[in-house]
């Protein structure tokens, strides 16, 4: 583990396009990182809504969620609510907000 980071931009994030969602276009819609809590080889993939051209999108997550977006670059990106993963086999629980390319951390985050 190399320790937590709390900006977007230092997670190596990349856009996660239509392509990818079912879409026939490179749009954004949703944003790929690197574990926050600093886990190595450990992800995040976060689907959101509006898609950065401003059209609603619908989520790939076979659970549904779909996360409300503001900000249309990595150090302006708002998700809300919060990002709640569960834990994986390699100890990650990452727990918290992305508000303006600001991470911060829920208690139960690990």
């Amino acid at each position: 583990m190399s320790g937590r980071r709390t900006r977007l931009v230092d997670c190596n994030p990349r856009w996660v396009t239509g392509r990818y969602a079912g879409r026939d276009d490179d749009t954004p819609v949703g944003v790929h990182f690197d574990c926050p809590e600093g886990h190595e080889g450990c992800d995040h993939a976060i689907p959101f809504t509006p898609a950065l051209d401003g059209t609603a999108t619908t989520t790939w997550q076979t659970n549904g969620a779909n996360w409300q977006r503001t900000g249309d670059t990595f150090e302006t990106l708002t998700l809300t609510p919060s990002i709640n993963t569960p834990q994986r086999q390699n100890g990650c629980a990452f727990h918290g907000f992305i508000a303006n390319g600001e991470i911060t951390f829920c208690g139960d985050s690990r």
